[in-house]
């Protein structure tokens, strides 16, 4: 590991992309059309997530900060936003007791989040970022797709890792084209049950 990827302030923020694009869709297998989505997802649903970390650590509820960097953590490593996940883990580490001060690495990670909106919001308004292919993906590229979410997915649950939530939702169209629509809505309603062991079983039956 270089020293870069193992320090987040070993080098500046602007120097670095907020979203690496290449890397989000080999992580979907080639999928460009479920990244752009999971993009679109991204940038409407975690808008405020700094704000209410800061609300949080405001009223000394560090259980809720906490968990509102781990979700955002878990979404921008989605997405490939690495100069953000390195903020968030950082950020997670210094308010599970770690060393650090937690206000001035949360100006950071608010700073790392904004890059990647104001990057989500460029390519919204009709300029697509680099790398973001605007051609539908072949049928043999989303298969794959599907199945490495499922395998990611089935290897979150069988950990009981909450990530999982995060996943069901991000790589719906996936799963929905690798498992079907019916089978789909009941994994995503055992998992956003959190009933874990359920949808594990579900998932293997599928």
């Amino acid at each position: 590991m270089s020293q870069h990827d193992a320090d987040p302030a070993a080098t500046p923020l602007q120097e670095r992309p907020a979203v690496n694009h290449a890397g989000g869709i080999a992580r979907l297998m080639g999928d460009g059309a479920l990244f752009a989505r999971v993009l679109g997802r991204f940038r409407n649903e975690y808008r405020q997530t700094a704000a209410g970390i800061r609300g949080a650590l405001a009223t000394g509820d560090t259980p809720l900060a906490l968990r509102l960097v781990h979700t955002l953590k878990g979404a921008a490593g989605m997405i490939e936003a690495v100069p953000l996940r390195q903020e968030a883990q950082v950020l997670e580490q210094i308010l599970r007791g770690g060393d650090g001060d937690a206000w001035q690495r949360l100006a950071r990670l608010e700073q790392a989040l904004d890059r990647v909106l104001l990057e989500l919001d460029v390519a919204a308004a009709g300029a697509p970022a680099a790398g973001v292919p605007t051609t539908a993906t072949p049928a043999g590229a989303r298969q794959e797709a599907g199945k490495d979410a499922a395998r990611r997915l089935a290897a979150l649950l069988d950990e009981g890792n909450g990530e999982a939530v995060d996943l069901v939702r991000e790589a719906a169209a996936a799963l929905s084209a690798q498992l079907g629509e019916q089978r789909y809505r009941r994994l995503a309603d055992a998992i956003e049950a959190f009933d874990f062991d359920g949808a594990l079983a579900l998932l293997e039956k599928a």
